[in-house]
């Protein structure tokens, strides 16, 4: 996913989760085409629900998509994963918890210098 553009990341999301096809459309034109409110609005309440769901298989799959994010060679796509996914759920430390198993290096990096500036 390195070569991954920001222009594309709905469409990423939407590939890598196809469950997510049927939220998104129902949030109809006022999320269309608006990467960090398709985000935050469908896939930071998605991750929520695989981490009370437990599935460890899931948790891996939406952490690997979250290290691809912050992998990615174009900045806007981690900065994406850092202002509209990671920040959203920062203060919900039960959820962070749950996924820093399942976090890579990177996405690791990004959270912890969150944190700090959060006071967390």
């Amino acid at each position: 996913m390195k070569t991954v553009k920001y222009n594309s990341m709905i469409n990423e999301l939407l590939l890598r989760f196809p469950i997510l096809k049927s939220v998104y459309e129902d949030e109809g034109d006022y999320i269309k085409d608006i990467k960090h409110l398709s985000y935050s609005i469908v896939f930071v309440p998605y991750i929520r629900q695989v981490v009370l769901s437990n599935d460890e298989n899931m948790i891996r799959s939406v952490c690997n998509f979250m290290e691809c994010m912050a992998n990615a060679d174009d900045k806007l796509v981690s900065e994406l994963l850092a202002v509209s996914v990671l920040e959203s759920i920062l203060c919900e430390r039960e959820i962070i918890s749950s996924l820093k198993p399942y976090l890579g290096i990177k996405t690791l990096k990004i959270l912890s210098v969150m944190e700090k500036e959060y006071g967390w």
